[in-house]
């Protein structure tokens, strides 16, 4: 009944135009719910790849070490 006052008082094309706005706001809340847990786990997968990125960083650094020990080379820190 409320809703038929409501078309009374407004008109009825103003009370369709507010029907849609609310199906477009609908659809536009599930969709950026949807685009923001897609965002949340591409965020986890790229803190992920950064600690290995960083792990695999230091990894070279103490193999060029040992390396440049073992076949008597100059160390970066010394000047090549």
């Amino acid at each position: 009944m409320e809703l038929l006052v409501f078309v009374s008082d407004v008109g009825f094309s103003i009370a369709a135009a507010c029907v849609g706005m609310y199906f477009v706001y609908l659809t536009q809340k599930f969709l950026l719910e949807s685009v923001l847990e897609k965002v949340k786990g591409l965020i986890v997968i790229i803190k992920q790849l950064d600690s290995r990125v960083t792990s695999m960083s230091q990894d070279i650094l103490k193999i060029d070490t040992l390396l440049s020990e073992a076949l008597d080379l100059p160390s970066k820190k010394d000047g090549i």
